[in-house]
């Protein structure tokens, strides 16, 4: 028997040692990044993934190159993360996911921002893995029997040592992620069942009288870090319109957080029941502020420069598809325009003593950060940095900011305003790094929460006294705008430090995490 065996391994010397060049190489950039990041359990578990590699090819040459084909693969992936992010986390299906639901725009920005000459020599990297795989399946034959049944056990057992296959295997980087690309499909089910839960709604208008506002403005921002905001204190002029606005007594600054530090996530937090401890029941089964306040009597419109929201983003559409009205400026993310090009609808609006709703959604910061202001309103005639760039679109949005109050003030003079300005989660401004959505930092989830009001209005006056305790955590957000327009006696506020990360199962303390460190 072991002479058998010794010959077997004689004769096909040169198949071993292909083999296992393969396998080693292929195995590396995912074995060094789990090391280096001091991932120990993930990294015993790789080192067991290439010893059944080695096994596997001396009774299957099909399944072993299927297994190269498909690390390699993943190797790209996993190590643009280790490149750029840092590999601190051995589960990079999330990531998957939102790259896979981000619309195309977004995927588009991503690349020619982040994708490097790093990025560049891995996939070269894993080509030449491919080639030698090449050479392996159509040069290279074996004359195994002894040493093929005995693999084959040994693969078996090792298989059935780390556990059942679908069970820790399909759990665990990265052979899990064809099962994080496949639950993409959910999140459009998501859509047809909210819908499907609005749709059946018996909706009874309300008839009292409780309503203090006729016209009440939401402007979404997108992508601000008020840490980039002169009216938070920043140390750059950029909210001159905002600042001039600080003498009046209803004005009111608060100190906040998002709840998400992805939009997906984040405006369904922001304006449904819906919170970071249960997420899921409750957008599904809650309506948004917009369905809110038709039912008591406002018209509502829903006013958006980024394009009509389609499977990419489905929580969103469900959302915006409860107005009454809808306007959408952009209707491709690739050629958008500066937020300006909604002014116009704006101004075109009758004046009229209906009550009404404005949900307005900006395109504000989100990067590239040149795209989204004009040489005309700008802060740095020629930024020579991201730092300055993202300013600029700060500014920028500071100037739409002071048009869109202006043309309601003007149009509906004598009648009572609310104006209320947010933004979906915040944004990481470094020559490092610039962005939202991966490992989560504080800077992704502090946004600015500024109310503007017509009237002196004693229950803003009151959540502002509250705000002194502690920031609000925004997942309420929608209970606050109710309460303090007036067709609600629920006030809820959230003081939580929790808040989403890449998925609503993944929950961080807001207090826990530190702001982008530039490495």
């Amino acid at each position: 028997m072991l002479h058998k065996i010794k010959d077997e391994i004689s004769e096909n010397r040169k198949y071993i040692y292909l083999t296992y060049i393969i396998s080693i190489l292929t195995m590396l950039p995912q074995l060094i990044a789990s090391f280096s990041m001091s991932k120990p359990g993930h990294f015993i578990f790789l080192s067991v993934v290439l010893v059944m590699l080695l096994f596997i090819p001396k009774f299957n040459k099909l399944l072993f190159s299927l297994f190269i084909i498909y690390i390699n693969l993943t190797n790209i992936v996993i190590g643009h993360i280790f490149i750029h992010w840092g590999y601190t986390n051995a589960n990079i299906g999330p990531m998957i996911e939102t790259s896979a639901l981000s619309p195309r725009y977004e995927i588009l920005e991503y690349l020619t921002t982040y994708v490097d000459y790093r990025d560049l020599l891995l996939i070269v990297y894993s080509c030449l893995m491919l080639v030698f795989l090449y050479k392996f399946l159509f040069h290279f034959k074996h004359s195994f029997k002894v040493v093929k049944l005995l693999s084959f056990i040994a693969t078996a057992l090792i298989i059935l040592g780390v556990g059942y296959w679908n069970n820790l295997l399909a759990s665990r980087e990265p052979f899990n992620i064809p099962n994080k690309c496949m639950r993409i499909n959910n999140h459009i089910k998501i859509y047809n069942a909210r819908m499907q839960y609005l749709n059946s709604l018996q909706e009874v208008a309300a008839t009292d009288k409780t309503s203090i506002y006729d016209k009440i403005v939401v402007i979404q921002g997108e992508s601000v870090n008020k840490h980039h905001m002169s009216i938070y204190n920043y140390d750059q002029k950029t909210t001159p319109f905002l600042s001039s606005l600080k003498s009046k007594d209803t004005l009111y600054i608060f100190d906040a957080i998002s709840p998400a530090n992805l939009t997906r996530y984040s405006l369904p937090a922001l304006h449904t029941q819906a919170n970071v401890h249960n997420f899921f029941e409750l957008f599904l089964h809650s309506k948004s502020i917009i369905s809110d306040f038709k039912t008591h009597n406002y018209k509502t419109y829903c006013i958006s420069n980024q394009s009509k929201a389609g499977k990419d983003d489905s929580y969103i559409a469900s959302m915006t598809q409860e107005a009454d009205v809808h306007f959408y400026s952009n209707l491709d993310y690739a050629s958008a325009k500066p937020d300006e090009v909604m002014l116009p609808y704006l101004n075109s609006i009758k004046n009229n003593r209906d009550k009404e709703l404005y949900f307005i959604h900006l395109m504000g910061s989100h990067a590239q950060y040149t795209k989204r202001y004009t040489d005309k309103h700008i802060l740095f005639q020629n930024p020579i940095n991201i730092k300055e760039e993202y300013d600029n679109t700060i500014y920028y949005t500071d100037y739409i900011l002071q048009n869109i109050f202006s043309c309601f003030i003007h149009k509906f003079q004598n009648q009572k305003i609310l104006f209320i300005y947010v933004s979906d989660h915040g944004e990481v401004v470094s020559e490092n790094k610039h962005g939202h959505g991966l490992f989560p930092t504080k800077d992704q989830y502090d946004v600015p929460f500024i109310i503007y009001s017509t009237i002196k209005n004693n229950r803003i006056d009151e959540l502002y006294e509250k705000n002194k305790r502690g920031y609000f955590n925004l997942e309420n957000l929608n209970y606050m705008v109710k309460y303090i327009s007036g067709i609600s006696e629920e006030n809820r506020i959230s003081y939580s430090g929790d808040v989403l990360g890449l998925e609503p199962k993944s929950i961080f303390n807001y207090d826990d995490l530190d702001f982008y460190k530039t490495k």
